[in-house]
């Protein structure tokens, strides 16, 4: 890095375009000091060797918002730049970024808050930078990408709720240690097979997808080093490998030992021909056995009798059914089993449920009950609906069969093109207001019967004055632009009353649009009536 020396140091006031200003004011050696609030700019920084930085050090008093969500926020195209304690978001078009180190060298990136852009940071052709202690989050692209760039150090990071949290394209010779990456909707690490020497170690990963391609010389562990690893264990070597449901390699692995490290390698990285050796574990875990348990709809009845079982075992990988009658095992989250007596007599059977995954198995056992055959007649379909009036949206319905001639089986039909069920008795709620027919029909053997009701739905009188809310899109306002409002108000509001601020007429729509024909800032209040009282809540809209 290069020496600062006798540099001049320029405090700035939160305003707009003026952190680029400052930037063509400074000489190299500058540090460019921001006090907290709201900026709205997008910065381009041709000169080398300047520091821009928040004065308090906390990224959440000092917000950089893209001014134009086209660019990027902070676009570096010179060495030795620093950008420390600073929360950037806004530059939300595709491609870009909140700070983009393009051909640059020597620059840390640390401290900073990158959120609801396309991508958090961009290494394009940069080299040897540090990149450290950045949140990257809601970024919809990327929180961290890299493209043809050698020799940086990624640490420290965390990349959440991201479309990719960190992604090595092309690029040789980084490390990444310490990086918390997970909760990202498409992958949570993704490496290329053109990146090559990439070390990558000591990070927690927790995602769904991570796609590891093979390269050259890549490694996924350090040698066991005593230090305090990403997960509190008293070795620093490999990798956190985890999912969200509980399934990671990590999160099932056996640690006898109980030093924070595998007894076994993770050999089975997305398909990539390498290995972690050394994957770290939480620190004193015993292995995770499975608890075998299970449910079924009836425990007796006459033959033949269909059970439906279901698994609710924890801790499974997967599971065997055996039903003691002589039939073969099967697998399955739910199953279903026909039991038959011939005899004259009731016959019990034992059902065992095996509960398996890597560490060892658990079972569960239960019976069933099943009669001798009973002369069989179609059934006659009833039920009872409670309540029977006065029922709303807030409703909820419950439907009880009260059929006659021993159905053994049901299906509801609530008659809103929602869900179906096929319980004995069952409970739903209308989303609209109307009135629907419900039938049900009810089956044995020997046939099936149906029957229907008509529900009544009204939308209920309203007991508390609303509370006024509405969201706006797009979130970006620009003039001459057709913007959706939509209201979002709670308990019940009947009338509504919108004013734009701008000299327009109120309207009385629930859900207007509206366009802004001037720049500027602009107060939107809506009012929300019903017969208990009223609420206005009022936004500041800036139209750029």
């Amino acid at each position: 890095m290069s020496c600062i020396g006798a540099a001049n140091e320029i405090t700035i006031k939160p305003g707009t375009s003026v952190i680029q200003s400052a930037v063509n004011k400074a000489t190299s050696g500058d540090v460019i000091i921001l006090n907290p609030g709201n900026y709205f700019d997008n910065v381009k920084i041709t000169k080398a060797n300047l520091t821009i930085k928040s004065s308090s050090g906390n990224p959440d008093d000092t917000w950089i918002k893209s001014k134009t969500s086209g660019a990027d926020v902070f676009l570096l195209q010179a060495d030795s730049i620093n950008i420390n304690g600073l929360k950037i978001s806004g530059s939300t078009a595709t491609g870009r970024s909140a700070i983009n180190l393009s051909s640059c060298r020597y620059c840390a990136i640390e401290n900073n808050k990158l959120l609801n852009n396309a991508r958090g940071i961009y290494l394009l052709s940069a080299h040897w930078n540090a990149i450290s202690k950045n949140t990257a989050a809601s970024d919809t692209e990327y929180g961290i990408v890299l493209g043809n760039s050698t020799a940086n150090i990624i640490s420290g990071n965390a990349a959440y709720n991201d479309g990719r949290g960190i992604h090595i394209g092309n690029s040789d010779s980084n490390t990444l240690c310490g990086n918390t990456v997970r909760d990202n909707s498409v992958l949570g690490l993704y490496v290329c097979p053109k990146s090559d020497r990439n070390t990558i170690y000591n990070n927690y990963f927790n995602d769904v997808n991570i796609s590891i391609k093979n390269g050259t010389g890549n490694l996924y562990n350090t040698a066991k080093t005593a230090g305090t690893n990403i997960v509190g264990g008293p070795y620093i070597g490999g990798n956190y490998w985890a999912k969200p449901d509980g399934t990671g390699f990590s999160q099932k692995a056996v640690d006898e030992d109980e030093d924070g490290i595998s007894d076994s390698a993770y050999t089975s990285i997305s398909g990539s021909v390498y290995s972690d050796s050394l994957p770290l574990v939480t620190p004193g875990s015993a292995p995770i056995l499975p608890i075998a348990d299970f449910k079924s709809d009836v425990t007796s009845g006459s033959s033949p009798l269909t059970v439906m079982f279901t698994n609710t075992s924890t801790n499974t990988a997967n599971v065997s059914w055996n039903f003691g009658d002589g039939t073969a095992a099967v697998t399955g989250t739910q199953v279903s089993h026909t039991f038959t007596n011939t005899g004259t007599n009731a016959q019990t059977f034992t059902v065992t449920l095996t509960a398996i995954n890597p560490n060892g198995t658990n079972t569960k056992t239960g019976t069933i009950t099943v009669n001798p055959a009973a002369a069989v007649v179609k059934p006659v379909a009833s039920f009872d609906v409670s309540p029977s009036s006065g029922g709303t949206t807030a409703t909820t319905y419950t439907f009880t069969d009260t059929s006659k001639k021993t159905p053994t089986s049901w299906f509801w039909d609530f008659g809103d093109k929602t869900a179906l069920d096929k319980a004995k008795s069952v409970t739903h709620k209308y989303a609209k207001t109307g009135t629907y027919t419900v039938k049900l029909t009810a089956n044995n053997s020997a046939g099936s019967a149906t029957t229907t009701k008509s529900v009544t739905v009204s939308a209920g009188t309203p007991t508390k004055s609303p509370v006024a809310s509405f969201t706006y899109s797009p979130a970006t306002v620009k003039k001459s632009t057709t913007i959706k409002f939509t209201d979002t108000s709670t308990n019940m509001p009947k009338t509504w009353k919108w004013t734009f601020g701008d000299g327009s007429a109120a309207v009385t729509s629930q859900n207007p649009t509206h366009v802004f024909s001037k720049t500027g800032s602009f107060k939107v209040s809506l009012a929300a009536y019903n017969n208990v009282g009223s609420n206005t809540v009022t936004k500041t809209i800036t139209v750029s």
